[in-house]
């Protein structure tokens, strides 16, 4: 619904009746001024109803409110209601609402044909196609909106002259700021120091407005701002949710007031620009929004593995003090044998040499459990070949207090000779998981079981592994989420929901593929293809535990 002047001062302003109140009156900040004397300064308000109906109360004026020729104080209003206040007559006029983000309506053939009609007195220098083909080069969703504004202005600035411009925007807090130029300065809002009340009166309305338009207002805060006489224009721009910006243009001394056919003009590079922006502003939200997802599914893959470590941490430590326990008790038998009889050489190597060997075990442990931490990536060209089996056989080994306790046992069938190319950390995570997955599922059963892996290689390239366990199994449902990240069917502080979504994160990440089989009481088979190449997913840097290559050339 639209309320429009339809005789008397101020003909033709218009006025979009919408979710908010609105005022009339004489005072220069009401929404629409009623430029006449018989009109009070706060004369009367529309306000909408839950009835998506429009009501008018008189604000106890002074020369009373008409509606249809009959004084009111309220009344619900209609389309064909004539308002009428002093000498105003003010019309309800229903419409059909337009996608634009301004009220004005454009039609760019009929507008183009009109501007080289008036050619000589409207202006505008630059014909709609040209100006509108040049708006659309520079629709790039990747610009930063600075850059559309700054672009779309010298479009405009080639076909209507200003001095002045700015575009003002305001933030969740209704706090302003501008961004715009003063003799080819940049300025602030304080050095561009606009109308604000064309400004709000645009914004408010949804309007292109020029200063034309509001009047004794426009006047009256030039007076107050420069003494210099103005002319300037403001254009709405709507984007999300409603949130409005405004393009405003200033004129300065000696040039003639912004005319009907420059705003029609500029309001039609407006519609464009509104949609670069908010183009602009989609871009940036997705690609935010999908680094934080990357980032968020890093995070996820690091919780696990970290959850993983915490959980072996006692079991572990069990397995290391072992043979831990087995260097020192040697050590001290060789250092009783050296003092009592430092003659007998070979008793004494026997000694060390046992030491020795408890000590590579510990050393075995320690590295597989480094290489199943380590997070940062290879270096490119750094890939390099593993040993399948070996790797399978490390990471079990970490796995064994675990699956001790649940009573497991373990059988590899892996040829020796079957090899990946790359980083052996993503396998070792994979295999971890998978291990410790059955190994809790038997456990919570009440029952042990085993564990059996094989492992061959294809003819048409890559490997096939196979976890397959004697479980419980899993229900249709259970398995149809079991690589859903966070979905878990055990207790909340006895797993996160992760382990099966990362083993399916590796082997995809990789390039290969995982299918599982399972069925209630007949346990789960996870089937692996891998090609020649793993993905790249642990670390280059030296094994501190390992150092007897790196630094035997210096030893030497």
């Amino acid at each position: 619904m639209h309320l429009i002047i339809t005789e008397g001062p101020g003909r033709g302003q218009r006025l979009v009746l919408g979710s908010e109140t609105v005022r009339l009156g004489r005072d220069p900040g009401c929404d629409l001024v009623i430029d006449d004397t018989r009109a009070s300064r706060q004369h009367a308000e529309i306000s909408p109803t839950d009835d998506s109906l429009w009501m008018l109360r008189d604000d106890g004026s002074r020369n009373g409110t008409l509606v249809n020729g009959e004084i009111v104080t309220r009344c619900v209003l209609e389309a064909g209601d004539v308002i009428t206040i002093g000498e105003c007559s003010l019309t309800v006029h229903a419409v059909q609402e337009h996608m634009s983000t301004f009220s004005i309506k454009v039609d760019p053939a009929s507008l183009q044909k009109r501007l080289q009609q008036d050619a000589q007195h409207s202006g505008v220098t630059k014909s709609l196609q040209e100006a509108l083909f040049e708006v659309g080069l520079l629709n790039q969703t990747s610009s930063p909106p600075e850059d559309l504004i700054r672009g779309v202005v010298e479009v405009m600035r080639s076909g209507v002259h200003f001095e002045s411009w700015g575009w003002i925007q305001w933030d969740e807090e209704g706090t302003k700021r501008a961004l715009g130029e003063r003799d080819h300065k940049p300025v602030d809002l304080e050095g561009l120091d606009p109308s604000m009340t064309l400004v709000d009166a645009s914004r408010r309305r949804r309007e292109g407005l020029i200063s034309s338009e509001v009047g004794n207002a426009f006047e009256a805060s030039v007076c107050v701002r420069r003494k210099q006489a103005l002319s300037a224009l403001a254009l709405p721009l709507v984007g999300k949710d409603s949130e409005t910006s405004v393009l405003y243009l200033e004129r300065g001394t000696g040039s003639s007031p912004f005319s009907e056919e420059e705003l029609n003009w500029v309001a039609s590079l407006g519609v464009h620009l509104a949609v670069n922006l908010e183009n602009s502003r989609l871009f940036r939200e997705t690609r935010a929004a999908h680094e934080a997802l990357l980032e968020s599914r890093e995070q996820l893959t690091r919780q696990e593995k970290m959850v993983a470590i915490g959980r072996l941490a006692s079991g572990f430590a069990h397995d290391l003090n072992n043979p831990l326990g087995s260097v020192i008790g040697f050590l001290q038998l060789a250092n009783r044998s050296i003092e009592k009889n430092p003659q007998n050489v070979e008793q004494n190597r026997q000694l060390i040499t046992k030491a020795q060997e408890a000590a590579d075990f510990c050393r075995a442990l320690c590295r597989n459990l480094l290489a199943f931490a380590r997070t940062r990536p290879f270096k490119p060209g750094s890939e390099k070949p593993f040993n399948v089996r070996e790797v399978i056989e490390g990471t079990l080994a970490i796995c064994e207090a675990r699956l001790r306790n649940a009573e497991i046992a373990t059988t590899l069938d892996v040829p020796a000779d079957l090899h990946l190319t790359g980083d052996s950390t993503a396998l070792r995570q994979v295999v971890m998981n998978l291990s410790l997955n059955a190994a809790d599922a038997m456990h919570e059963a009440g029952h042990g079981g085993s564990i059996h892996v094989t492992g061959k290689h294809l003819s048409q390239g890559g490997i096939e592994l196979v976890f397959e366990d004697d479980g419980p199994g899993m229900t249709t449902e259970v398995a149809r989420h079991a690589f859903d990240p966070l979905y878990s069917t055990k207790e909340t502080d006895k797993g996160s929901g992760l382990g099966l979504y990362v083993v399916q994160r590796i082997v995809d990440g990789a390039g290969g593929m995982i299918d599982l089989e399972t069925e209630p009481g007949r346990g789960a088979r996870f089937r692996i293809i891998l090609p020649d190449a793993m993905a790249q997913l642990g670390s280059e840097e030296i094994n501190p535990l390992d150092v007897t290559d790196h630094w035997q050339g210096e030893l030497q």
